[in-house]
């Protein structure tokens, strides 16, 4: 019985931090993609293409 309740605990832990480190990832790139689009949508505006 303790092993399933180790085990378990195991692979909850794993996939929290997983989930973590994600989460982070994401929020990361994510931003750093944005802020690309948005600063070629201005330059884009700027020259007046369309």
């Amino acid at each position: 019985m303790t092993f399933w309740i180790v085990l378990w605990k195991t692979v909850f832990i794993i996939s929290m931090a997983g989930f973590g480190i994600l989460s982070v990832w994401v929020t990361i790139f994510g931003a750093m993609d944005i802020k690309s689009m948005l600063s070629t949508i201005q330059e884009t505006h700027e020259r007046g293409d369309e």
